[in-house]
């Protein structure tokens, strides 16, 4: 399954849950009025409180979860943006600009595929592993999740409920693997229990990215990369989060391409990361 391409749209949503899901962290279910195909794992909205608390500008979160009108979004607390949003109640309106962006292809089911996650960067993955079970690729799908500590995991229950296998990492040794996620990854590739074949898939904090980026080219593995850039609007008009092309990759044709439009999810070797 790949996904259905709809036209984005600004609208005032109401809050009808929201669930802590660690220290600094919880998942907010916004319920919207239009109808919606299954999304491809990866896009993203603006959000924004709607009674103006927050910032002028909205925040970027990518869809966790998608069931008929509600949407699930996975938000890590860090500045004044994700604070207001923190601050609203169930009942309150957020302002929803979606769906933005274009996600991960999820297709050809004989092939292997491999998520890499750090912290909130989990967010594209759970769809991603729910479409990948029901085309019954429970035996080449990999979730490798990591965190600074276990209590980072965020809503790891959730994410491996979805039904691909998960390796955990983290730093600190409390769950899993001790060390960080590319470490865990090249353990399992070194051991001959990943498949170097694989299409891996990589999102998190912009220093696991670079990390992951850096790996893959060393070791010629076929990668994509979600980007957390910053943005400002989501589609397209501010040109306040470029990121740099290939000149021989298939995005060469221009020097910089917008992450909210062209990505955010890129071939690692269509851009300079």
């Amino acid at each position: 399954m790949s996904g259905q391409t709809v036209s984005a749209r600004c609208t005032d949503s109401r809050i009808v849950g929201r669930h802590c899901c660690g220290p600094d962290a919880f998942l907010l279910d916004v319920e919207v009025e239009q109808e919606l195909p299954l999304l491809r794992p990866g896009v993203f909205a603006m959000l924004s409180p709607a009674n103006g608390t927050g910032p002028e500008l909205g925040r970027p979160f990518s869809l966790y979860d998608q069931h008929g009108g509600t949407l699930r979004f996975l938000i890590q607390v860090m500045g004044v943006g994700t604070q207001a949003l923190d601050r609203l109640e169930i009942g309150e309106l957020v302002t929803l600009t979606f769906p933005l962006g274009n996600g991960f292809i999820v297709a050809d089911p004989n092939r292997p595929v491999v998520m890499v996650a750090g912290g909130v960067g989990s967010a594209p993955f759970l769809l991603y592993a729910r479409h990948r079970m029901q085309m019954g690729c429970e035996q080449n799908t990999w979730v490798l999740f990591g965190a600074r500590t276990a209590d980072r995991l965020y809503d790891a229950e959730g994410l491996a409920a979805a039904g691909a296998p998960m390796l955990f990492a983290t730093d600190d040794g409390s769950q899993g693997f001790h060390g960080n996620v590319i470490q865990m990854l090249d353990a399992e590739l070194e051991s001959g229990r990943l498949p170097r074949d694989a299409r891996f898939c990589a999102c998190g904090p912009e220093g696991l990215l670079h990390g992951f980026a850096d790996y893959a080219r060393k070791q010629g593995l076929d990668a994509e990369l979600s980007l957390e850039t910053y943005m400002g609007c989501g589609f397209g008009v501010c040109n306040a989060c470029p990121v740099e092309t290939e000149p021989d990759g298939p995005l060469g044709s221009w020097k910089w391409a917008r992450t909210c439009e062209v990505g955010p999810v890129f071939a690692l070797s269509s851009i300079r990361f």
